[in-house]
Parts: C-alpha cells; structure tokens; sequence
C-alpha cells in the first residue's frame, strides 16, 4: 500500500461552536504546549527549577519544574496568551510575558538564567518568534481579528483555507462547504476538526457544520507530517 498525506482543518470555537463541540467523547481538546531548556549564562544545564505557567486570560496557573538535563513542557495547554516564570535558587528569576500559544503549537521558550537572588526579575517582554522547532508538521494559522475581517464570500469560514499555498477547490461551481484539494491530493485525504471534535460528513468527506466566522477563534492549516496527536493520521491508498 502506497503511503499518502494526511491534511487537517481545524477551528477553535468562542461561542456557539463551543457548546456544540467541547463535550464530544472522543474529541481531543485544541490545546498546545509550552517547552524549553533552562541554563545559566555559560550555558550549563540548571536542573530542578521551577516553571510557573498562567494562563493571563483565565488565571490559571501550572507548574513543572526542569529535569536533570535542564528541559521542562507543559502539556495541553489552552490556546491563549501566557506569562512564563522561571525561578531556581541562586539566581534572578526569569519572566516572559504576552507569550501567545497557538493551536497544536510547541511554543519554545528557552531561559538562561542570571547568578542573583530570586527577589531579583529579569523581564522578556516581546513574544518569541513562533517558530515550531519541535513539531514537524507544515502549519499555517489565521486567528481571531484577521478571520472576522477578511471579505469571506458568503462568511464562508473555510474560504481561508485557500489562502494557504497548495490548497484549491475541487469543484469551483459547488456551493458545498469542504470541498478541498491540498498539494495536490484527494479530497477524502482531508480531516476538519471542531474544537478537536470529528466534523466531516462520513457520506461524501465533506464539512458537517460551518460555522459563523464571528464564533472562531482561531483557524489552523495542517498540510504535511500531520501527527497523530493532532487527531488525524495519513491516509493509505
């Protein structure tokens, strides 16, 4: 059997597509993680510190702390904005703020810690370059402002898809929803999730509910090396 491309579709919800979706049994929640290394200025290894995460919109907070070879992540986080904490004994505490994790995303945020007392702060400020350094997958993403903006034919929310490079329709007169070509590949190649839930039509692959552009939060594009955390595995033909 001949290995094929599995491509994946998916929005986060912040209404109604929310309430619909989030309590599926088999959904898988649209998260991210945060991960890193943790050394001093000369680049050693600085294990057992702590790692505080908290979510600036909900308050809520997780801890880790850093393993022998200095590294930490947090999983299944939230999409959303993050303050980022690190702290170990004998040296300036470290925070990154505004830190956005976007969905499936392994955000990293490496922290070379300062000799000094813990009382002391050294404060990043500017959002780290989103770039996936852990995650293989080609992802492209279009968040909250610029979907509720962008001229959708029809507030069609699945037209931004075709603003990814590579993705076509496959039937231009079709007033169906989902009908998608990706690099090249079948349609039945293409999986939507909705808040991590199922939402294709088992009949023709097609998108089972599309949903107002004003109730996205966020939608992503996962056209290659799709893995299998992110709820869709290759296609075989």
């Amino acid at each position: 059997m001949k290995k094929g491309l599995g491509f994946l579709l998916w929005l986060v919800g912040v209404s109604v597509a929310t309430a619909l979706f989030a309590a599926g049994a088999n959904a898988q929640d649209a998260t991210g993680r945060i991960v890193g290394n943790i050394t001093d200025q000369s680049g050693a290894l600085i294990a057992g510190a702590k790692v505080t995460v908290q979510n600036t919109n909900t308050g809520s907070v997780q801890e880790t702390e850093s393993d022998k070879d200095g590294f930490y992540q947090v999983l299944s986080l939230p999409i959303g904005t993050y303050t980022v904490t690190v702290e170990s004994n004998g040296f300036r505490k470290q925070v990154f703020e505004r830190q956005t994790l976007q969905i499936n995303q392994s955000l990293r945020l490496d922290a070379k810690l300062a000799i000094g007392q813990t009382s002391e702060t050294v404060e990043v400020t500017d959002q780290v370059a989103n770039i996936e350094t852990v995650n293989q997958t080609v992802v492209a993403t279009v968040t909250g402002p610029a979907i509720q903006q962008a001229p959708l034919n029809g507030r069609n929310v699945l037209d931004l898809a075709k603003l990814q490079p590579g993705v076509t329709e496959t039937n231009g007169d079709s007033t169906a929803a989902g009908t998608f070509s990706i690099a090249g590949g079948r349609t039945d190649s293409v999986t939507f999730l909705l808040d991590g839930a199922l939402n294709n039509d088992l009949l023709d692959n097609g998108v089972v509910f599309n949903p107002n552009p004003d109730t996205i939060a966020e939608f992503l594009a996962l056209e290659a090396r799709v893995s299998s955390q992110s709820g869709s595995s290759p296609t075989t033909d």
